[in-house]
């Protein structure tokens, strides 16, 4: 159980290793972090420091090697791949650089699915709720697109409507603006910001971006595998 004084993601002792044709290759290696409710915390380094492999096992869309992760009160290293996706359901939203939209459905679908893969709302409210959130992001009358027919800035504004629209308590974000110019992406960043302040979600980020990172209350240095 999660107390309100207590971090939504705690970290002690995180190591990742695989296997390669070397032997074994360390990933990250004895991370220790505690991030509170409602802040905004940017993971940063170089290329292959491991930026994405923590937010990967933070999210408990991986699994460590050894150490623990606790998400919202919850030990994942405790929970089987099924207990992890049903932690994540409806309390944690994603944004990838890649957008990660599916192709077959309408931006009004892709922004509904989440609500109806949570379960507990009927069709016509999740349907409302998503033409919301495609309303807050510019994209009002643009509900019926599929994805190849929206601009690279439009799918991730997208993207942004299916990750808030399940009110989640953290958002985890992996290069947003990575693949978009730098006009769009600032205003993505802009919409991003904006939108978990009004939904007083916790942020965690990978990023590239100095400037982007600034914006944060807390950055994260990642240096070959280790907190700098």
């Amino acid at each position: 159980m999660l107390n309100k004084t207590d971090p939504v993601i705690e970290v002690r002792g995180l190591c990742k290793k695989v296997k390669d044709a070397t032997g074994e290759l360390t990933i990250l290696d004895e991370i220790d972090l505690a991030i509170d409710a409602g802040s905004s915390v940017a993971i940063v380094g170089a290329s292959g420091s491991g930026k994405s492999t923590l937010l990967g096992l933070l999210a408990g869309l991986d699994s460590a090697s050894a150490g623990s992760v606790r998400l919202l009160g919850r030990e994942l290293t405790e929970l089987s791949e099924d207990e992890r996706a049903a932690l994540r359901s409806g309390a944690v939203g994603f944004v990838f650089q890649s957008f990660q939209l599916m192709p077959h459905l309408t931006a009004l679908e892709n922004v509904t699915l989440p609500l109806e893969l949570q379960g507990g709302i009927g069709t016509r409210e999740a349907a409302a709720r998503a033409r919301r959130l495609l309303e807050q992001v510019g994209l009002g009358k643009r509900t019926g697109h599929y994805p190849k027919l929206l601009s690279g800035g439009e799918q991730q504004r997208v993207a942004l409507a299916r990750a808030f629209v399940t009110h989640p308590a953290i958002l985890f974000a992996d290069e947003p603006t990575g693949s978009l110019d730098a006009a769009t992406g600032h205003a993505v960043i802009d919409l991003m910001f904006e939108m978990n302040r009004a939904n007083g979600a916790t942020l965690v980020l990978v990023t590239h971006d100095v400037e982007l990172a600034r914006r944060c209350d807390t950055t994260v240095t990642i240096e070959a595998g280790r907190l700098a």
